[in-house]
Protein backbone atom coordinates (compact mmCIF):
# COMPACT_ATOMS: atom_id res chain seq x y z
CA UNK A 1 0.00 0.00 0.00
CA UNK A 2 1.08 3.30 -0.55
CA UNK A 3 1.17 6.35 1.74
CA UNK A 4 -0.89 8.75 -0.61
CA UNK A 5 -3.85 7.24 -0.01
CA UNK A 6 -4.10 6.88 3.57
CA UNK A 7 -2.87 10.45 3.12
CA UNK A 8 -5.85 11.63 1.40
CA UNK A 9 -8.52 9.84 3.75
CA UNK A 10 -6.56 11.83 6.36
CA UNK A 11 -6.76 14.83 4.48
CA UNK A 12 -10.97 14.40 3.88
CA UNK A 13 -11.83 13.69 7.63
CA UNK A 14 -9.46 16.81 8.47
CA UNK A 15 -11.20 18.51 5.73
CA UNK A 16 -14.60 17.41 6.88
CA UNK A 17 -14.48 18.08 10.62
CA UNK A 18 -13.60 21.93 9.73
CA UNK A 19 -16.34 22.25 7.56
CA UNK A 20 -18.84 20.83 9.94
CA UNK A 21 -17.42 23.20 12.57
CA UNK A 22 -17.94 26.00 10.51
CA UNK A 23 -21.15 24.94 9.63
CA UNK A 24 -22.18 25.15 13.59
CA UNK A 25 -20.08 28.06 13.85
CA UNK A 26 -22.64 29.88 11.27
CA UNK A 27 -25.89 28.88 13.35
CA UNK A 28 -24.62 31.42 15.89
CA UNK A 29 -24.08 34.13 13.26
CA UNK A 30 -25.70 36.56 11.10
CA UNK A 31 -24.36 35.74 7.77
CA UNK A 32 -25.59 36.90 4.31
CA UNK A 33 -27.29 34.78 2.13
CA UNK A 34 -24.76 33.52 0.15
CA UNK A 35 -22.24 32.66 2.60
CA UNK A 36 -24.96 31.28 4.87
CA UNK A 37 -25.93 28.64 2.18
CA UNK A 38 -22.19 27.72 1.50
CA UNK A 39 -22.11 27.58 5.70
CA UNK A 40 -25.19 24.92 5.20
CA UNK A 41 -23.30 23.13 2.66
CA UNK A 42 -20.51 22.61 5.23
CA UNK A 43 -22.48 20.32 7.16
CA UNK A 44 -22.39 18.25 4.06
CA UNK A 45 -19.07 17.17 5.31
CA UNK A 46 -20.52 14.30 7.68
CA UNK A 47 -21.28 11.80 4.38
CA UNK A 48 -17.16 12.15 3.63
CA UNK A 49 -16.70 11.83 7.25
CA UNK A 50 -19.13 8.55 7.48
CA UNK A 51 -17.57 7.33 4.35
CA UNK A 52 -14.14 7.60 5.77
CA UNK A 53 -14.79 6.04 8.54
CA UNK A 54 -15.86 2.81 6.50
CA UNK A 55 -12.96 2.89 5.26
CA UNK A 56 -10.93 2.87 8.23
CA UNK A 57 -12.59 0.14 9.65
CA UNK A 58 -12.90 -2.05 6.85
CA UNK A 59 -8.96 -1.47 6.17
CA UNK A 60 -7.95 -2.80 9.29
CA UNK A 61 -10.07 -5.44 9.28
CA UNK A 62 -8.55 -6.90 6.17
CA UNK A 63 -5.33 -6.05 7.97
CA UNK A 64 -6.46 -7.75 11.20
CA UNK A 65 -9.25 -9.25 11.74
CA UNK A 66 -11.32 -8.97 15.74
CA UNK A 67 -13.86 -11.00 17.07
CA UNK A 68 -17.12 -9.23 17.94
CA UNK A 69 -16.44 -8.28 21.37
CA UNK A 70 -13.37 -7.16 21.01
CA UNK A 71 -14.30 -4.61 18.22
CA UNK A 72 -17.06 -3.50 19.83
CA UNK A 73 -14.78 -3.25 23.16
CA UNK A 74 -12.26 -0.77 21.24
CA UNK A 75 -14.50 0.94 19.11
CA UNK A 76 -16.57 2.29 22.12
CA UNK A 77 -14.17 3.16 24.13
CA UNK A 78 -12.82 5.26 21.41
CA UNK A 79 -15.50 7.05 20.74
CA UNK A 80 -17.34 6.83 24.44
CA UNK A 81 -14.72 7.88 26.72
CA UNK A 82 -13.93 11.32 25.02
CA UNK A 83 -17.44 11.64 24.58
CA UNK A 84 -18.56 10.93 28.43
CA UNK A 85 -15.52 13.54 28.65
CA UNK A 86 -17.26 16.24 27.03
CA UNK A 87 -20.17 15.35 28.78
CA UNK A 88 -18.92 16.19 32.19
CA UNK A 89 -17.38 19.15 31.28
CA UNK A 90 -20.52 20.76 30.01
CA UNK A 91 -22.51 19.02 33.12
CA UNK A 92 -19.93 21.40 35.08
CA UNK A 93 -20.34 24.61 33.28
CA UNK A 94 -22.09 26.42 36.07
CA UNK A 95 -24.71 28.49 33.45
CA UNK A 96 -25.92 24.96 32.09
CA UNK A 97 -28.90 23.50 33.35
CA UNK A 98 -28.78 20.14 35.23
CA UNK A 99 -30.94 17.23 33.85
CA UNK A 100 -30.14 13.93 35.39
CA UNK A 101 -32.38 12.06 32.78
CA UNK A 102 -30.33 13.88 29.37
CA UNK A 103 -26.68 13.06 31.95
CA UNK A 104 -28.08 9.34 31.85
CA UNK A 105 -28.89 8.71 28.62
CA UNK A 106 -25.92 10.43 26.93
CA UNK A 107 -23.85 8.15 29.41
CA UNK A 108 -25.39 4.82 28.73
CA UNK A 109 -26.34 5.58 25.36
CA UNK A 110 -29.86 5.03 25.40
CA UNK A 111 -30.05 9.13 24.10
CA UNK A 112 -29.72 7.33 20.76
CA UNK A 113 -34.24 6.69 21.38
CA UNK A 114 -34.85 10.10 22.45
CA UNK A 115 -35.49 13.25 20.20
CA UNK A 116 -35.37 15.14 23.49
CA UNK A 117 -31.98 13.96 25.07
CA UNK A 118 -30.10 12.64 21.41
CA UNK A 119 -28.91 16.67 21.50
CA UNK A 120 -28.91 17.78 24.74
CA UNK A 121 -25.13 18.21 25.41
CA UNK A 122 -24.78 19.62 21.28
CA UNK A 123 -26.35 19.84 18.56
CA UNK A 124 -23.32 18.09 17.50
CA UNK A 125 -23.52 15.10 19.45
CA UNK A 126 -26.35 12.79 17.32
CA UNK A 127 -23.55 11.37 15.46
CA UNK A 128 -22.43 9.72 18.28
CA UNK A 129 -25.38 7.57 18.56
CA UNK A 130 -25.27 7.06 14.35
CA UNK A 131 -22.01 5.91 14.65
CA UNK A 132 -21.91 3.61 17.24
CA UNK A 133 -25.74 2.06 15.40
CA UNK A 134 -23.25 1.37 12.47
CA UNK A 135 -19.94 -0.30 14.87
CA UNK A 136 -22.79 -2.63 15.92
CA UNK A 137 -23.49 -3.44 12.20
CA UNK A 138 -20.40 -3.21 10.66
CA UNK A 139 -19.39 -6.94 11.71
CA UNK A 140 -22.42 -8.08 9.82
CA UNK A 141 -21.27 -5.78 7.10
CA UNK A 142 -17.78 -7.37 6.85
CA UNK A 143 -19.02 -10.99 6.72
CA UNK A 144 -21.19 -9.72 3.37
CA UNK A 145 -18.08 -7.74 1.70
CA UNK A 146 -15.44 -10.86 2.94
CA UNK A 147 -18.22 -13.62 1.20
CA UNK A 148 -17.61 -11.34 -2.07
CA UNK A 149 -14.07 -10.52 -1.64
CA UNK A 150 -13.08 -11.56 -5.24
CA UNK A 151 -16.70 -11.19 -6.80
CA UNK A 152 -16.88 -7.87 -8.45
CA UNK A 153 -20.55 -8.55 -9.04
CA UNK A 154 -21.56 -9.55 -5.30
CA UNK A 155 -20.23 -6.17 -4.58
CA UNK A 156 -21.93 -4.34 -6.59
CA UNK A 157 -24.52 -6.05 -5.16
CA UNK A 158 -24.02 -5.37 -1.45
CA UNK A 159 -23.72 -1.76 -2.82
CA UNK A 160 -26.97 -1.38 -4.65
CA UNK A 161 -28.67 -3.37 -1.64
CA UNK A 162 -27.49 -0.71 0.67
CA UNK A 163 -28.52 2.26 -1.18
CA UNK A 164 -31.94 0.72 -1.39
CA UNK A 165 -32.37 0.41 2.46
CA UNK A 166 -31.35 3.53 2.93
CA UNK A 167 -33.43 5.38 0.26
CA UNK A 168 -36.24 3.06 2.11
CA UNK A 169 -35.99 4.17 5.07
CA UNK A 170 -35.70 7.78 4.26
CA UNK A 171 -39.02 6.92 2.69
CA UNK A 172 -40.77 5.44 5.87
CA UNK A 173 -39.10 8.83 7.77
CA UNK A 174 -40.85 10.90 5.76
CA UNK A 175 -44.65 8.65 5.22
CA UNK A 176 -44.60 8.81 9.27
CA UNK A 177 -43.90 12.57 9.30
CA UNK A 178 -40.66 12.29 11.36
CA UNK A 179 -38.55 13.83 8.70
CA UNK A 180 -37.82 16.89 11.29
CA UNK A 181 -36.69 14.68 14.15
CA UNK A 182 -32.83 13.72 14.58
CA UNK A 183 -33.62 10.41 15.94
CA UNK A 184 -35.11 9.32 12.84
CA UNK A 185 -33.43 11.03 10.04
CA UNK A 186 -30.43 10.37 11.22
CA UNK A 187 -30.90 6.70 12.05
CA UNK A 188 -27.75 4.29 10.60
CA UNK A 189 -29.75 3.27 8.18
CA UNK A 190 -30.22 6.48 6.53
CA UNK A 191 -26.38 6.68 6.06
CA UNK A 192 -25.63 2.69 5.69
CA UNK A 193 -24.99 3.22 1.96
CA UNK A 194 -22.21 5.49 2.59
CA UNK A 195 -20.42 3.66 5.25
CA UNK A 196 -20.79 0.43 2.53
CA UNK A 197 -19.31 2.65 -0.33
CA UNK A 198 -15.94 3.47 2.44
CA UNK A 199 -15.96 -0.22 3.25
CA UNK A 200 -15.65 -0.93 -0.63
CA UNK A 201 -13.20 1.83 -1.42
CA UNK A 202 -11.10 -0.09 1.08
CA UNK A 203 -11.62 -3.55 -0.51
CA UNK A 204 -10.25 -1.70 -3.93
CA UNK A 205 -7.21 0.01 -2.48
CA UNK A 206 -6.10 -3.25 -0.90
CA UNK A 207 -6.03 -5.12 -4.16
CA UNK A 208 -4.64 -2.48 -6.65
CA UNK A 209 -2.88 -0.02 -3.35
CA UNK A 210 -3.63 3.02 -4.89
CA UNK A 211 -7.11 4.95 -6.18
CA UNK A 212 -6.41 7.79 -8.91
CA UNK A 213 -8.63 10.64 -8.84
CA UNK A 214 -10.84 11.93 -11.42
CA UNK A 215 -9.47 14.64 -13.33
CA UNK A 216 -10.18 17.62 -12.38
CA UNK A 217 -12.30 19.12 -14.97
CA UNK A 218 -15.01 15.54 -13.93
CA UNK A 219 -14.78 16.89 -10.51
CA UNK A 220 -15.45 20.45 -10.76
CA UNK A 221 -18.85 19.52 -13.27
CA UNK A 222 -19.90 17.05 -10.37
CA UNK A 223 -19.26 19.94 -7.77
CA UNK A 224 -21.33 21.66 -9.52
CA UNK A 225 -24.00 19.60 -10.49
CA UNK A 226 -23.78 18.40 -6.65
CA UNK A 227 -24.16 21.43 -5.12
CA UNK A 228 -27.12 22.43 -7.52
CA UNK A 229 -29.04 19.44 -6.66
CA UNK A 230 -28.15 20.06 -3.08
CA UNK A 231 -29.13 23.71 -2.78
CA UNK A 232 -32.43 22.96 -4.67
CA UNK A 233 -33.67 19.84 -2.44
CA UNK A 234 -32.56 21.91 0.44
CA UNK A 235 -34.72 25.26 -0.58
CA UNK A 236 -37.58 23.46 -0.63
CA UNK A 237 -37.48 21.66 2.40
CA UNK A 238 -39.48 19.10 4.14
CA UNK A 239 -39.00 15.24 2.78
CA UNK A 240 -36.83 15.85 -0.15
CA UNK A 241 -34.01 16.75 2.21
CA UNK A 242 -34.16 13.14 3.44
CA UNK A 243 -33.49 12.42 -0.44
CA UNK A 244 -30.17 14.41 -1.16
CA UNK A 245 -27.67 12.73 0.71
CA UNK A 246 -26.19 11.30 -2.92
CA UNK A 247 -26.18 15.12 -4.51
CA UNK A 248 -24.45 16.15 -1.29
CA UNK A 249 -22.06 13.20 -0.66
CA UNK A 250 -20.89 13.84 -4.61
CA UNK A 251 -21.15 17.46 -4.82
CA UNK A 252 -18.89 17.94 -1.02
CA UNK A 253 -16.54 15.16 -1.65
CA UNK A 254 -15.78 16.64 -5.34
CA UNK A 255 -15.06 19.84 -4.29
CA UNK A 256 -12.63 18.42 -1.48
CA UNK A 257 -11.14 16.18 -3.99
CA UNK A 258 -10.85 19.34 -6.49
CA UNK A 259 -9.28 21.32 -3.56
CA UNK A 260 -6.65 18.34 -2.86
CA UNK A 261 -5.76 17.76 -6.67
CA UNK A 262 -4.51 21.58 -7.10
CA UNK A 263 -1.67 20.39 -4.55
CA UNK A 264 -1.40 23.23 -2.20
CA UNK A 265 0.74 21.36 -0.51
CA UNK A 266 0.52 23.91 3.29
CA UNK A 267 -3.42 23.15 2.99
CA UNK A 268 -3.21 19.56 2.68
CA UNK A 269 -1.11 18.70 5.57
CA UNK A 270 -3.12 21.31 7.58
CA UNK A 271 -6.29 18.70 6.71
CA UNK A 272 -4.01 15.93 7.29
CA UNK A 273 -2.51 16.89 10.43
CA UNK A 274 -6.33 17.98 11.98
CA UNK A 275 -7.45 14.69 11.00
CA UNK A 276 -5.31 13.47 14.27
CA UNK A 277 -8.01 15.16 16.94
CA UNK A 278 -10.51 15.47 14.40
CA UNK A 279 -13.27 13.70 16.82
CA UNK A 280 -11.79 15.08 19.58
CA UNK A 281 -12.56 18.68 17.68
CA UNK A 282 -15.95 17.65 16.74
CA UNK A 283 -17.32 16.94 20.14
CA UNK A 284 -15.71 19.90 22.24
CA UNK A 285 -16.15 23.06 19.79
CA UNK A 286 -19.49 23.38 20.81
CA UNK A 287 -18.66 23.47 24.86
CA UNK A 288 -16.23 26.13 23.57
CA UNK A 289 -18.14 28.14 20.98
CA UNK A 290 -20.82 28.51 24.58
CA UNK A 291 -18.74 29.63 26.51
CA UNK A 292 -16.95 31.83 24.50
CA UNK A 293 -20.65 33.26 23.44
CA UNK A 294 -21.43 33.57 27.52
CA UNK A 295 -18.74 36.00 28.16
CA UNK A 296 -18.25 38.03 24.96
CA UNK A 297 -21.25 37.50 22.91
CA UNK A 298 -21.69 36.28 19.61
CA UNK A 299 -19.95 38.95 17.22
CA UNK A 300 -17.63 38.21 14.27
CA UNK A 301 -14.68 38.92 16.30
CA UNK A 302 -15.57 36.27 19.21
CA UNK A 303 -16.87 34.08 16.50
CA UNK A 304 -13.51 34.04 14.92
CA UNK A 305 -11.95 33.73 18.62
CA UNK A 306 -14.16 30.44 19.32
CA UNK A 307 -13.19 29.10 16.25
CA UNK A 308 -9.31 29.37 17.33
CA UNK A 309 -9.81 28.41 21.05
CA UNK A 310 -12.23 24.99 20.06
CA UNK A 311 -9.74 24.17 17.50
CA UNK A 312 -6.75 24.73 20.04
CA UNK A 313 -8.54 23.18 22.64
CA UNK A 314 -9.29 19.79 21.13
CA UNK A 315 -5.05 19.48 20.47
CA UNK A 316 -4.37 18.86 24.29
CA UNK A 317 -8.08 17.28 24.59
CA UNK A 318 -6.74 14.40 22.08
CA UNK A 319 -3.27 14.28 23.62
CA UNK A 320 -5.20 13.54 27.20
CA UNK A 321 -7.62 10.79 25.86
CA UNK A 322 -4.61 9.00 24.13
CA UNK A 323 -3.01 9.16 27.79
CA UNK A 324 -6.20 7.72 29.31
CA UNK A 325 -6.55 4.71 26.43
CA UNK A 326 -3.43 3.79 27.76
CA UNK A 327 -4.53 3.07 31.15
CA UNK A 328 -4.40 -0.76 32.44
CA UNK A 329 -8.18 -0.55 33.47
CA UNK A 330 -8.91 -1.27 29.73
CA UNK A 331 -7.05 -3.83 29.35
CA UNK A 332 -9.11 -6.01 31.31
Amino acid sequence: MTAKRLTLVDYLKGYSILTIVLFYLSLSMNLPGIIKMAANFGGAGVHVFVLCSGFGLYLSHLHKKMGYGDFMKRRLLRVHLPFVLVVLATVLVPWNKFDLHAFLSNIFFYKMFSDEWNCAYGGQMWFVSMIVQMYLLFPMLTKLLDKYKHSGGGQYVVIICSLCISLAWATIVALLGKSDLRIWNSFCLQYLWEFVIGMWLALVYSRIGNMPLPSKRILLIVTILGIAITGITGKIGGWLKLYNDIPSLLGYGSLALFIYSLGLKTLNRFFEYTCKFSYEWYLIHILIFGIMFHFAGNGMLACIIALVASYLAAIPFHALVKRLYKLRIWKK
